[in-house]
């Protein structure tokens, strides 16, 4: 299962064009919530990870004024969540080429 870490060691790097910042609360709707929400000129989003294991996702291209992704899966769906947080480096990285 992807985390809040691996977002850090697998993506934060090749941001370089966005601003970073992340949250911690510690009652939330699924247990503690730990957001990691990056925002650059042309997308901007979030990732929520829930202390029960919800997963949620948003990703917003504001050049094309429009949601690419907004997804939040339960702590049952560790496969989907693993592809959607690929699917999400994906979309990143691609737009740092």
């Amino acid at each position: 299962m992807k985390d809040l870490e691996w977002f850090k060691k697998e993506v934060v790097p090749y941001l370089t064009d966005y601003e970073i910042q992340y949250r911690f609360y510690s009652e939330g709707d699924f247990g503690t919530l730990t957001q990691a929400n990056f925002n650059s000129k042309r997308k901007g989003g979030g990732i929520d990870f829930w202390g029960l294991g919800w997963l949620g996702v948003d990703l917003y291209d504001y050049e094309k004024d429009e949601e690419v992704l907004n997804v939040l899966l339960e702590d049952n769906e560790i496969e989907e969540q693993d592809q959607l947080l690929e699917k999400l480096k994906k979309i990143l990285l691609s737009d740092m080429e």
